[in-house]
């Protein structure tokens, strides 16, 4: 509007707030694909910004139209894969009826993150260190299509973005959280996934991300410059100083480059292969379905990445989409946190719905980590609460009276077990 260009608002129940209600706009439900186009076409509109975020919806409790059922080929291909693969399918509907998809820096690009401190704190040396390794992380899981948001230390992941989001990520490590104490001067970088669809979902911080920082006890916080927003910059910049933290736009680039000592070379690791060549083998009365063997086969390469960072020994990952990585949490709370996420309604036809990868030989400050002490009676029954498919092992467990015990707690959970091959 600042630009004199006229405004019409498409605003999703559920997810859009009561400040549009000043602007031209149509509230509709996610599955009234029919009225959503329709209201575009009747305002003129040519293009469109995609703006705000969203859970992934139940497609069984929708409210839909005429124009859901004939476009459900295309909802159903956004039921797999990660949050960029499924945006970007979003991209494509919408240019296939005549509408123009724009990003933030066509229409607001005084919203993207400046070069710099946003306040009176630059980041120093060791905080810089900490911005490389969770900047190195961030690159190294592009192919994962997971987390915008990493919190680290010089030599530590602490925590990595799911898709409860930032706010969650950072809550886990306040007061009462399973991480509490994890972030105190750590740092938090928000940057664009390599590759990512630059017109959407871009990385974005306000006031309350800084308030949640401080909570959190982190040192600062890290933006990609002009690859991320800033909502209410001069207040996010006067918050930041009232905390006493940093909030600074980076190069992730020239970050990794130029970092000191050997920050860049350790966030950015060399490629691992070992994990693929480790043979597993089925524990235990249940098998996977080919569902869950597609997403063991991503689990096992993304534990490649999360190894040689140091990134931690858990994941999860449902329908070919990563959906948390434990990074310095506890396995068992970790796993309970992440909760029920809605599935687009697979749980409904499936019950039991993702994996969780245990990497036995990631580098862990924690004597849990030390072969099969992770998985313990706890670990299984906070898999069955979050309604999990399976644990894969990357790793042997024990023999003997340990494995009877492994066993039976994979047999009662009603959960598939595999694990590394022992050795012949």
């Amino acid at each position: 509007m600042k630009r004199g260009r006229s405004v019409h608002i498409v605003a999703i129940d559920g997810f859009a707030s009561d400040h549009i209600a000043r602007y031209p706009h149509d509230r509709v439900s996610l599955g009234q694909v029919g009225r959503m186009l329709q209201s575009f076409h009747r305002a003129g509109v040519c293009e469109i910004v995609i703006a705000g975020a969203m859970q992934r919806p139940d497609l069984t409790s929708l409210k839909v139209d005429l124009g859901f059922w004939r476009n459900l080929p295309t909802v159903l291909t956004l039921t797999r894969g990660g949050d960029d693969s499924v945006l970007r399918r979003v991209v494509r509907f919408f240019e296939g009826h005549g509408l123009g998809v724009v990003g933030v820096a066509d229409v607001a690009p005084d919203l993207l993150a400046p070069a710099g401190p946003l306040g009176v704190r630059a980041p120093d040396a060791p905080e810089t260190r900490a911005l490389a390794r969770a900047a190195g992380l961030i690159a190294a899981l592009g192919p994962f299509d997971v987390g915008q948001a990493v919190v680290a230390t010089g030599d530590r992941i602490i925590a990595v973005e799911g898709v409860r989001g930032t706010d969650a990520m950072l809550r886990d490590l306040g007061p009462g959280g399973i991480g509490m104490g994890l972030g105190k001067g750590a740092v938090l970088a928000k940057l664009a996934k390599p590759g990512q669809e630059m017109r959407i979902d871009l990385p974005t911080i306000g006031t309350e991300t800084v308030a949640r920082a401080k909570v959190a006890s982190l040192a600062g916080i890290g933006v990609g410059t002009g690859g991320a927003i800033v909502l209410e910059r001069a207040q996010v910049a006067a918050a930041a100083d009232a905390a006493g933290l940093f909030v600074t736009g980076i190069e992730p680039a020239v970050l990794l480059g130029d970092a000191p000592g050997d920050a860049a070379s350790a966030a950015i690791p060399a490629a691992i292969t070992d994990a693929g060549e480790l043979t597993l083998e089925l524990v235990g009365r249940r098998a996977p379905t080919p569902t869950d063997r597609r997403d063991i086969a991503i689990g096992r390469e993304l534990a490649h990445v999360l190894r040689a960072n140091a990134a931690g020994r858990g994941a999860i990952i449902a329908r070919e989409h990563v959906t948390a990585i434990s990074g310095s949490l506890p396995l068992a709370p970790f796993v309970i946190a992440q909760g029920r996420p809605t599935s687009w309604g697979w749980r409904l036809l499936k019950g039991r719905i993702g994996v969780l990868m245990v990497d036995a030989r990631a580098p862990f400050p924690d004597a849990s980590s030390v072969g099969d002490a992770s998985l313990d009676a706890d670990l299984f029954r906070a898999a069955m609460e979050a309604g999990l498919a399976g644990i894969v092992h990357l790793g042997p467990i024990g023999t003997g009276e340990r494995r009877r015990q492994i066993t039976e707690w994979a047999n009662e959970a009603g959960l598939f077990l595999m694990a590394g091959a022992s050795p012949a």
